[in-house]
């Protein structure tokens, strides 16, 4: 992989953990206000941040809501379709207002769908996580890339959380 990070890998790796992690009523808000507008304002933004030759349009770049329980939104980001390992297909964005362990917050969850590719490895995807405090943590293979299983292996991660 290469060091220097991909506009994609820079919007699902920091500006989405720190927007998301940091304000998740307030990006919601933004979310359902502004709609991909919003999304396409800060995958440019990530354009910046990037060589020239790692930019790439937002082709691609889309999102739906899911609520899989009372209480549980999960915001599917679809993005533009990977073109090297690390970059993500998906992202989900979890936030489950009630939620306390011990007295702390724990309100958000990201996982990512990323494009991975060994020849050890069938789905040709790892699952991700973002933690709050923006560190990436290798949950294990993924799913095949398609929507809905990855949806269903968020909701798999969430059940066992």
């Amino acid at each position: 992989m290469n060091a220097e990070k991909t506009q994609s890998q820079i919007f699902t790796d920091e500006v989405l953990p720190s927007l998301f992690h940091n304000s998740p009523g307030q990006f919601l808000q933004f979310l359902y206000r502004d709609g991909n507008k919003f999304l396409s304002f800060y995958w440019k933004l990530a354009g910046e941040k990037c060589p020239s030759e790692l930019k790439r349009d937002s082709f691609g770049l889309n999102y739906y809501f899911r609520e899989p329980a009372s209480r549980i939104l999960i915001t599917m980001i679809l993005l533009p379709e990977p073109i090297q390992d690390g970059e993500s297909y998906f992202s989900a964005l979890i936030y489950r207002p009630d939620r306390r362990i011990l007295f702390v917050a724990d309100t958000t969850k990201i996982i990512n769908l990323e494009k991975y590719s060994p020849s050890e490895n069938p789905t040709g995807t790892l699952m991700v996580e973002w933690t709050r405090r923006k560190v990436r943590e290798v949950i294990g293979s993924g799913p095949a890339p398609y929507q809905e299983e990855f949806y269903r292996a968020v909701i798999e991660q969430i059940r066992e959380s």
